[in-house]
């Protein structure tokens, strides 16, 4: 079962690409790709050492992204770590100044009814 349905991707795949062929510009653009592909074998088929310097030159390159990841993943994880470990000394400072606001903010209400009733009383 399973090599009929690779025989049918693959069947399937080459009737798409022969379908796309019929498109002026696709072919075109194909032509073009393959034209410069064989350019490139060929170029590097004669300067092997200058594949090779781009290899260990890329190869260089992700190893010193690597590093650098892997230094920046150590200090974020920290800075997690801190953080996760401050949330509940934040959030008990958030929770008291609410409490200290509200009960100010109360107190406000409550003295400015008592001068409502004074005056009233006044006149």
């Amino acid at each position: 079962m399973s090599n009929k349905l690779v025989t049918g991707i693959a069947l399937g795949a080459v009737a798409g690409a022969a379908l796309s062929m019929l498109d002026r510009r696709t072919r075109e653009m194909a032509v073009k790709k393959v034209k410069h592909f064989v350019i490139d074998v060929q170029y590097y088929a004669y300067n092997r050492q200058e594949i090779v310097d781009k290899i260990k030159s890329t190869t260089s390159t992700a190893q010193s992204m690597y590093k650098t990841f892997m230094k920046d993943k150590d200090f974020y994880l920290e800075k997690i770590d801190e953080i996760q470990k401050l949330t509940p000394q934040v959030k008990d400072i958030v929770m008291e100044t609410k409490d200290v606001f509200t009960a100010g903010i109360e107190k406000g209400k409550e003295t400015e009814k008592e001068a409502q009733v004074e005056s009233v009383i006044h006149l």
